[in-house]
């Protein structure tokens, strides 16, 4: 019998690795299980070639559900880490996406030139001294929690885990199918939590806020859909393909800086001693990244960075 679209219940298939179903001498299927043969990672790998045969068969790429689910939960670990520790414990904290993606891609095998570890150690420093000349004030370390620290921790985690798969994936998908249904995955897994656990908030919210906060909010939002999690995602694809993950992150940890020069331009807020200090340290660690060898797509090593 042919399918005419595939489910993910038939997975004890016995495949070749073209994926088509083997064939016995007799013309019948070979639906031989983990009990009568196949291995628990034959029948594992047959679970995740249907869930990626399902996925496509609705218009979904697979690829694209992975990472909006760890997105989500990063996203979700960082919003509720930042409402217990202070501001400048988060910003820190979040960092270690910096130091985790080329820790884990060294465990795999990756070839790490020494100059991108040093401008990954000198770029957390120099965020580490930059967070400094934002500690003290009215959102200081003395409002920072063990919880909201450790819930931080996991978000960067998360997110480093985004950036690799994201790597992965990127080598086998197209940007646009695979941004896009990253983009509906985190849609519907905030509207779930939405209607989940902020449902009565969101409606007292709308129901008491004025034209001009609405009006505010909305650009937010336009601005967090289309800019932060639509352009910059699809970005991230083409630019983590031509220079690793690893050398992404010491670009991604710029985001303090970024956030500080806009605080400044639009919010009229200045930069003291410590963040000029830290800030010149964050931008020799992207002169070292950015002088270093050029990633080697042929490498000698099973992984390589590219």
């Amino acid at each position: 019998l042919e399918e005419s679209t595939p489910l993910p219940g038939s997975l004890l298939r016995n495949r070749e690795p073209g994926g088509d179903d083997v064939v016995g001498s007799d013309g019948a299927k070979n639906m031989s299980s983990d009990t009568t043969g196949n291995s628990i990672e034959e029948v594992e790998g047959d679970m995740v070639e249907d869930f990626r045969r399902f996925a496509k068969s609705i218009g979904v790429e697979p690829g694209g559900v992975e990472l909006g689910i760890w997105k989500t939960l990063g996203t979700t670990a960082n919003l509720y880490g930042l409402s217990l520790t202070s501001a400048d414990h988060g910003a820190l904290l979040i960092q270690l996406t910096t130091l985790i993606v080329p820790l884990v891609q060294g465990v795999m095998g990756v070839p790490i030139p020494k100059r991108i570890w040093t401008s990954i150690a000198l770029a957390l420093v120099g965020v580490f001294v930059f967070i400094q000349d934002q500690a003290g004030g009215a959102d200081g370390v003395g409002a920072a929690t063990l919880t909201g620290d450790l819930l931080c921790v996991l978000a960067a985690a998360f997110y480093a885990t985004y950036d690799l798969r994201l790597f992965e994936w990127g080598r086998r998908v197209a940007p646009r199918a695979l941004i896009s249904s990253k983009i509906a995955t985190q849609a519907a897994f905030s509207a779930v939590l939405l209607l989940a656990l902020g449902s009565a908030d969101a409606a007292e919210f709308f129901s008491e806020a004025s034209l001009d906060t609405l009006t505010k909010v909305g650009f937010v939002a336009l601005w967090c859909g289309l800019a932060v999690n639509a352009v910059a995602p699809f970005l991230q694809v083409g630019g983590q393909q031509a220079i690793g993950a690893t050398r992404a992150q010491t670009l991604y940890a710029s985001q303090p800086l970024w956030a500080a020069a806009m605080s400044w331009v639009f919010l009229g807020e200045g930069i003291g001693p410590w963040g000029a200090v830290g800030g010149v340290a964050f931008m020799s660690a992207v002169f070292l990244a950015a002088t270093a060898e050029a990633p080697d797509p042929n490498c000698e090593e099973e992984v390589c960075e590219v």
